[in-house]
């Protein structure tokens, strides 16, 4: 890790810990794929349901970051996530958009899928936005 990647934005340690890329950012919408490797899996050889929950929240996080100015964030305040069948396969994708983004509260929503674009699970995260710490 060099100086320049932890001043990037979305850099994040825990992303690049489990593989988490983005690969598409614009106009309040996000697009993650993450691969599954042995060490997001749990005993069922399916991923971690914390992680799909991890995926809820960066899809819509990094959403919000393309729709909001340099200076202000948003911290995750409650992450509602329905789990709909096991997650299995190569890759999972998130595609996250921002459902409401108000001045304090934002909202958004998140699909998430397998490699053949079943979802797995669907979520609704929602973000206290603040200042940024120097």
């Amino acid at each position: 890790m060099n100086e320049d990647s932890e001043n990037t934005m979305g850099y994040n340690p825990y992303w690049n810990h489990i593989g988490l890329k983005e690969i598409e950012l614009a106009n309040g919408h996000s697009l993650l794929e993450l691969p599954i490797i042995h060490e997001i899996t749990q005993s069922r050889k399916t991923v971690h349901g914390g992680v799909i929950a991890s995926l809820v929240d960066a899809a819509v996080g990094s959403a919000l970051r393309s729709q909001v100015e340099n200076g202000r964030s948003g911290v995750t305040v409650d992450l509602k996530v329905n789990y709909l069948r096991p997650a299995v396969g190569e890759k999972l994708v998130a595609k996250g958009r921002i459902v409401k983004l108000g001045k304090s509260i934002v909202v958004g929503e998140a699909v998430i899928e397998n490699d053949e674009g079943k979802e797995v699970a669907i979520g609704i995260a929602t973000y206290m936005m603040k200042e940024k710490d120097v």
